[in-house]
């Protein structure tokens, strides 16, 4: 330390620990760029895919309840007939149910149990029910469908009814489904297992913001309406947002209300499932870079001493790349009859294309849109040559937005990109896990549709177009599609020949006067 403070700083110390630093820096640059280019892909991924989730689990649970409802309404009219009750006929309407309900009762007007099955449950025939949900049963009359409470038997229950009308039309009782919470049912066989198998998982709340199902069983009943999320879903909203629950963690969440019961269904996965991806990312580059930083290093050092004024040019350079990317061809021209300063420069460039080349092929390589979340381009044509590979019949339909052009004229290029997702997600809805949705360009989308023909294509096509036809777009009103629809391998086995043929169908149904389906012509 003595020694440089005597003498200063060497020329040799001092030019390479300018090149240590505009290469460390240049090299923080790219990598920074790279983390938050994934960071924010990754993160638009989990969101859309938890929020179509969400959406499609709240579908099902429609499709159940209505389904429970209906069944015991089926046996509210059986029990309308018989003025004594079978026991072993109810015996054997309840294990046709046992899919859907942890028991089954039936209760007079005086809310006296009449029959019930299975009959270890706690109470017995004659016995009176004392729930307010009962009660409700016998006061409004109707079917309904209660929220939870605590039955006469500790449980935590919902009851599903449906009132028993003679045939003069009185009242003489009601016929009660239960779900048991707390213990295996039907809404825990549904949604115990989430689909990405990576720490995610659901929850369903009631419209006071009480857990109904939870995969910690010892949470049902608890309240958590405090959750940002909780409340917009029970609210009657759906969507999706990055969100923080009671215990701190932090999660991607996708919400959708269901409307028959008023419930809200959270799918979320961790925050941190994304860190892994982001940590090979990093890891991958600096193992790449280190061999041409060390080689800079070293060249540095060895002729920082004797070439003085090309290498302060060169670390110049070096130090305005730290402060926006530049392309490695943009590099000065050093003139110098020395070999080992043209070998150095050339190092840097070589350096510089590497680690640009290598953050080209890692963005690449994710193959998801940013924008809707769909398939992008790259991912379409890797999965149509691995289908056509294996000789996987398929059908290819490729749609675009009429007059798109107006949506972004009339209302701004934001909402254009608003309807873009809106779009994105009605056909994520439509079509099923197997079928590749992407996005083909601008306005442009497709679906590969495995295992399909022309016929069941254009059905599909037909129902996307007729489904966004009738809802409200972000413009505020419904937009429309044309679809051009080609197939594999009756219409050829080139993907290009296919997505011509795809291409001009729907370029017919553009000339056709737009909003319809066009089959192209198998050849002849």
């Amino acid at each position: 330390m003595k020694y440089f403070i005597k003498k200063g700083l060497t020329l040799r110390f001092t030019i390479s620990l300018l090149i240590i630093t505009a290469i460390l820096l240049t090299m923080l640059t790219s990598i920074t760029s790279a983390v938050q280019v994934n960071r924010s892909s990754l993160i638009n991924n989990y969101l859309n895919k938890n929020e179509s989730y969400a959406k499609k689990l709240a579908s099902n649970t429609n499709e159940l309840l209505i389904t429970m409802q209906e069944n015991i309404r089926a046996i509210a009219k059986i029990s309308e007939r018989e003025q004594v009750i079978d026991v072993q006929l109810f015996d054997d309407l309840f294990q046709e149910n046992t899919q859907y309900f942890n028991s089954i009762v039936v209760a007079d007007n005086n809310r006296i149990i009449r029959a019930l099955s299975p009959r270890t449950i706690g109470i017995s025939i004659g016995d009176t029910l004392t729930s307010e949900q009962s009660r409700m049963a016998v006061n409004t009359k109707k079917p309904f469908i209660s929220e939870p409470y605590r039955a006469t038997t500790g449980r935590l229950i919902i009851l599903v009814s449906a009132p028993i009308i003679d045939k003069n039309g009185d009242y003489k009782g009601f016929v009660g489904g239960t779900i048991y919470l707390e213990e295996k049912n039907v809404l825990s066989n549904m949604l115990k297992e989430h689909f990405f198998g990576d720490g995610s998982y659901v929850y369903v709340v009631e419209k006071n913001g009480d857990l109904i199902f939870h995969p910690e069983k010892k949470r049902i009943g608890q309240s958590v309406v405090h959750n940002e999320v909780v409340r917009k879903v029970i609210q009657g909203q759906s969507g999706s947002q990055r969100v923080t629950n009671s215990e701190g963690n932090h999660f991607l969440a996708g919400y959708a209300y269901e409307q028959s019961s008023s419930w809200g269904i959270i799918s979320q996965t961790p925050a941190e499932v994304i860190d892994k991806p982001l940590y090979n990312l990093v890891k991958r580059m600096l193992l790449v870079s280190l061999p041409f930083l060390l080689l800079i290093l070293l060249l540095g050092w060895w002729i920082a001493s004797r070439i003085a004024k090309p290498l302060h040019t060169l670390a110049q350079f070096s130090d305005e790349a730290t402060l926006r990317p530049v392309p490695a061809e943009n590099i000065p021209d050093i003139r110098s009859y020395y070999y080992e300063v043209r070998l150095l420069s050339q190092s840097v460039k070589i350096a510089l294309q590497s680690m640009n080349q290598d953050l080209t092929h890692l963005r690449n390589e994710v193959k998801i849109d940013e924008l809707t979340g769909l398939a992008n381009r790259r991912a379409f044509d890797g999965m149509m040559a691995g289908w056509m590979e294996n000789n996987i019949p398929f059908a290819l339909i490729l749609v675009d937005i009429d007059h798109f052009k107006l949506v972004n004229d009339t209302y701004g290029h934001i909402v254009g990109d608003d309807v873009l997702r809106y779009v994105a997600r009605i056909m994520q809805l439509i079509f099923s896990e197997d079928d590749v949705c992407f996005r083909y360009g601008g306005e442009e989308f497709g679906i590969l549709v495995k295992h399909c023909g022309l016929g069941r294509a254009k059905d599909l096509a037909d129902k996307l177009r007729e489904q966004l036809a009738m809802t409200k777009s972000p413009t505020g009103a419904s937009i429309t599609l044309s679809a051009g629809i080609s197939a594999f391998p009756v219409q050829g086995r080139s993907a290009k020949h296919l997505v011509k043929k795809a291409d001009d169908a729907l370029y017919q149904s553009k000339k056709d006067g737009r909003n319809r389906t066009t089959i192209s012509k198998i050849d002849v």
